[in-house]
């Protein structure tokens, strides 16, 4: 492994691993929706996905299909012109998805949890949808807590429909090495076998690093962008 792949590994592929793996409980026949598909960790959520035998489908703009489609990704979405909750219905003949991944917030979730098949979890590990623009401002945030399903959210509503929802946040869990340690292990397994393989979108150096910021909220990437000396 390279040391740009070493880079590109354990943040995108933990995060992948703990709600897939860990926390998702995905099986083999199982469907997948992945949101943000092009980014580190929808494809490596992909890759993870497809070793384990689930369907994928995955979210992104018209411009990422074709190379997305040959990562591994079953079905695609362009967000931009389709409502992916219907598409997804029509994808699965109604029955909705066992998981999905979720970075946006607000809406999505809201639609989100409606797609989900009984016995499905919903998987939230971001918030993008609060950041309307590249500058600071409260609209974003405040539309996207306003969208937020709270009420669909409570234990009673959860019991009757048979759904789960979680957050992870990999950044609060440095200080759980010792559980961590055994997922970093059978990823590296599954690194060796070819199975998963990070990629990475574009190296820029520490001083282009608001080119990066931008390269990234203009969502020209598939894969990992890193800085490097």
């Amino acid at each position: 492994m390279s040391a740009e792949q070493g880079a590109s590994f354990p943040v995108n592929y933990l995060t992948a691993w703990q709600l897939i793996v860990v926390m998702g409980g995905l099986k083999a026949g199982e469907t997948v929706l992945v949101h943000s598909a092009g980014g580190g960790v929808g494809i490596a959520a992909t890759q993870i996905a497809k070793h384990i035998g689930a369907t994928v489908i995955g979210t992104a703009s018209a411009g990422k299909h074709e190379e997305l489609r040959a990562l591994g990704v079953n079905h695609l979405i362009d967000y931009r012109t389709e409502d992916f909750e219907q598409r997804a219905r029509q994808i699965t003949g109604g029955r909705g998805v066992e998981l999905i991944l979720d970075p946006v917030g607000g809406d999505s979730f809201k639609k989100g949890y409606r797609l989900l098949a009984p016995t499905g979890r919903l998987g939230m590990f971001g918030a993008s949808s609060a950041a309307t623009g590249k500058g600071r401002g409260y609209l974003g945030m405040a539309s996207m807590l306003a969208n937020t399903p709270w009420v669909q959210f409570n234990p009673l509503s959860l019991m009757n429909a048979n759904k789960g929802v979680f957050g992870v946040n990999l950044g609060h869990m440095w200080g759980d090495f010792d559980r961590m340690r055994p997922w970093m292990d059978q990823l590296m397994g599954l690194w060796e076998s070819g199975a998963v393989k990070p990629k990475i979108a574009r190296v820029f150096k520490f001083d282009e690093a608001p080119a990066a910021h931008h390269f990234i909220q203009d969502r020209k990437n598939i894969g990992k962008v890193l800085l490097a000396p």
